[in-house]
């Protein structure tokens, strides 16, 4: 499987390179008073040549996740995204400010991080050594993942970005920015949900695949340790948005854009506890589901956003954008919720309170914006978050099962620890009858 989805990746990536360089004197050309156009044309070929790299690395990447190679892809990442800024302050210091050759030099930071991810996957999967053999009966599957995988990487961006120029053309170019500020300034927190859910990943397909609902436990506690992990951020974000904004770019940018940062915080905290979900989804080998999910959004999220910011101005376009995050988050862990068994659900009313106090801590949280003085904010903040932590704990300790003690150890605590499953793809049901695992030490391997 391997092979064949590196080859797939090469074809992709030579596919996109080809066609960058092809198009490289086209795309200049549609970018107004450049100083030099062949300077452009030259370092847009330098990134075509290097496309296949980066596409290969991210399938290498993918493999070494599996592996739990977290430590390992670490190393490699703080390298390359300290090369990311050296190699173009080495170049305009020696060379001068040379479009082309910072490029090069960044592609020639690429081409070394494919390299030393090939060698890590060669170390990590020896039981591949001499079999990288391409299998006819892999592609189908790999397409139709991949396609659907491709066509939500595809609309859901394009959503992201895509009511900043709404914006300019139905409030003003000047709105923009005060716009586009407080959404960049939330989005970044996108890492915290990345950073989990690229080890939720491998571990909810192995579990998913053994078909002994394994897997719920530790989606539970991904949803409440996220929404623990930014609750704090995203509330002191809203209930400070107009100080912040004024210390860090003035009282008329605060003026404008903190509402919108209180709108924002909101939803990005909703976003990122729908991540959970999704790789929920994707681990149990089901991408037609969401990728049809947001290509059902779009429409409904234009129209709402080209109304609501026509009426309301930024606030409208807020609106639309925090509408659009719990339309999506709903859906998502609505998705999940049909495909999770009631046996693993608890009492009804141990259902009821998990649902419950997240949103519940959420509201009180985000209440606090309407309180005038910093410091009773302060404090109301504190308050709401000591009361969702004893409420977290509380339930926790209730939802233990009659064979898990109270320092968590139970005969069922092997499936809290990310393994991953022998053969097979997320998803599949007989991955158990594959053979050897993709680590080539079986499911003991990490213990």
């Amino acid at each position: 499987m391997c092979a064949s989805a590196l080859l797939l990746m090469g074809v992709v990536g030579l596919v996109g390179g080809a066609a960058m360089i092809a198009l490289a004197p086209w795309g200049v050309d549609l970018i107004k008073a450049l100083p030099d156009r062949r300077e452009a044309v030259q370092a847009t070929v330098v990134m075509g040549l290097v496309t296949p790299l980066i596409v290969l690395t991210a399938g290498l990447r993918g493999m070494l996740e599996a592996c739990h190679a977290f430590e390992a892809l670490n190393y490699i990442r703080l390298p390359m995204g300290m090369w990311t800024f050296a190699g173009p302050w080495l170049v305009v210091a020696f060379f001068g400010p040379d479009l082309v050759l910072i490029t090069l030099a960044l592609a020639l930071g690429r081409a070394v991080a494919a390299l030393v991810h090939a060698w890590l996957a060669w170390r990590k999967l020896p039981q591949m050594r001499g079999q990288l053999h391409v299998r006819r009966a892999w592609l189908r599957p790999l397409l139709k993942s991949g396609g659907w995988l491709t066509l939500s990487n595809v609309v859901s961006p394009f959503m992201g970005y895509v009511d900043r120029f709404v914006i300019g053309a139905v409030v003003s170019a000047a709105a923009v920015a005060y716009y586009a500020t407080p959404q960049e300034i939330v989005t970044k927190l996108w890492i915290i949900p990345g950073a989990l859910t690229a080890v939720l990943f491998p571990a909810f397909a192995a579990q998913v695949a053994k078909q002994d609902g394994s897997s719920w436990p530790l989606y539970d506690r991904a949803v409440a340790a996220l929404f623990m992990a930014l609750l704090p951020i995203t509330a002191g974000l809203a209930l400070f948005s107009s100080e912040l904004l004024n210390l860090w770019l003035g009282p008329v940018f605060a003026k404008e854009s903190a509402p919108v940062l209180q709108i924002f915080a909101l939803g990005i905290l909703i976003n990122c506890l729908a991540h959970v979900p999704l790789t929920w989804l994707h681990g149990a080998g089901q991408f037609r589901a969401p990728a049809l999910l947001h290509c059902l959004e779009l429409p409904l999220f234009l129209l709402a956003l080209w109304l609501l910011s026509a009426r309301f101005g930024l606030l409208g376009a807020a609106l639309a954008w925090l509408i659009r995050m719990c339309a999506d988050a709903a859906l998502l862990f609505l998705l999940v919720h049909w495909q999770r068994p009631p046996a693993v659900e608890g009492s009804a009313q141990t259902r009821r309170w998990h649902r419950a106090w997240p949103a519940i801590a959420g509201v009180l949280a985000f209440a606090g914006v309407g309180l005038a003085e910093p410091v009773w904010r302060a404090v109301w903040l504190l308050g709401v978050l000591l009361a969702a932590a004893t409420m977290a704990f509380s339930l926790r300790a209730a939802a233990r099962g009659p064979h898990e003690s109270v320092d968590g150890s139970s005969a069922s605590r092997q499936h809290r620890h990310a393994r991953l499953q022998p053969g097979g793809v997320p998803g599949s049901h007989h991955a158990q009858r594959a053979g050897p695992g993709l680590c080539g030490a079986g499911v003991h391997r990490h213990r």
